[in-house]
């Protein structure tokens, strides 16, 4: 039996046939009703790490390679879907991160649930979404910090994004988003939407040659001035809250984001160190996990410590500009 048609009997697939059946899936071999059949049957049993580790891994053969010296490469990126319309604070973190010494290779989208994605917002903030490949590559090198737009960096997803948008449930797409970093990133912060994905994704991810944490903080796919949930990979489950790493407590209303110019304005501040309060920790806590996670800080609580220094500099805001005027040269 071919593995399209084992996935759609809702079989659990080895981990050749998962990635066979991703690599059909990127190459156009499936037709539309076939691959809305397998990838609805695979979501109702639940996707394994072994299958979602082997089609990131054929996703990212799929998509235009961009070779990156740099390590450890760090992507903070959450799966999105969580609707809670929160800023977009792994795109803010990211800058702060590589503005503190850790290359860093931003994957992301236009907004899946909230009123702005990562991509929305470097657009309003000046970047240039479509720059070539070659460019973001040495802009990671030169300046440790590039974003890699999935809608360039991934051509072959057009074949499944009729089927997706047309189904509008959840996929596999949306757990593999994240895991798909065209660069490799081998270290990461990866925010999911519900919490039953924290030890799946963990796995993938070790499967996948990385290291970092995944988490979950009180229905968003970000880490929260509350309550968070977070699964080392390698060393297991915990708790975390702000107070452990000498941060106030703050409501999720209290991060909120707007539409993406108003997002933009207030990530400006915040990049320069103008904003204090519950938006500027929460980017200090993403960031600092970040440093953590890079191996660049041994403890979380020291890496909120550098994330919180880097964000008073404002040397994250000259970094975007650095990074705004790097790919318009």
């Amino acid at each position: 039996m071919d593995a399209v048609k084992k996935a759609i009997l809702g079989e659990v697939l080895e981990e050749g046939e998962a990635y066979e059946v991703m690599r059909a899936l990127m190459a156009g071999e499936v037709s539309p009703v076939r691959a809305a059949g397998l990838l609805v049957a695979m979501s109702l049993r639940g996707e394994r790490p072994h299958e979602i580790a082997a089609m990131a891994r054929a996703m990212r053969e799929a998509a235009r390679p961009l070779r990156v010296a740099r390590r450890p490469l760090l992507d903070i990126v959450g799966t999105g879907g969580d609707h809670k319309g929160l800023l977009n604070l792994s795109t803010l973190a990211a800058l702060v991160a590589a503005a503190g010494g850790v290359a860093v290779a931003k994957h992301g989208n236009r907004a899946a649930s909230s009123r702005a994605g990562s991509a929305d917002l470097l657009e309003a903030l000046g970047v240039d979404l479509e720059a070539p490949p070659e460019r973001v590559g040495e802009a990671i090198e030169e300046l440790g910090f590039g974003f890699l737009f999935a809608r360039v960096f991934h051509p072959a997803m057009r074949h499944v994004a009729p089927v997706r948008a047309e189904l509008g449930v959840r996929t596999v797409f949306n757990l593999l988003g994240p895991l798909t970093n065209p660069a490799g990133a081998d270290a990461y912060v990866l925010g999911v939407f519900s919490p039953e994905w924290l030890s799946p994704m963990a796995e993938a991810l070790e499967r996948l040659g990385a290291r970092g944490l995944v988490v979950h903080g009180e229905g968003a796919d970000e880490l929260v001035l509350g309550e968070n949930r977070v699964v080392e990979v390698g060393k297991g489950a915990y708790t975390l809250t702000p107070e452990e790493v000498g941060l106030k407590r703050a409501p999720l209303e209290a991060l909120k984001g707007g539409g993406p110019e108003e997002n933009a304005a207030l990530a400006r501040r915040l990049l320069k160190g103008e904003e204090k309060g519950p938006l500027a920790d929460a980017v200090a806590l993403a960031a600092g996990a970040g440093f953590y996670a890079a191996g660049k800080t041994p403890s979380l609580k020291e890496g909120v410590g550098l994330a919180r220094e880097v964000l008073a500099s404002g040397e994250a805001y000259l970094l975007l500009e650095r990074y705004v005027a790097f790919l318009r040269a």
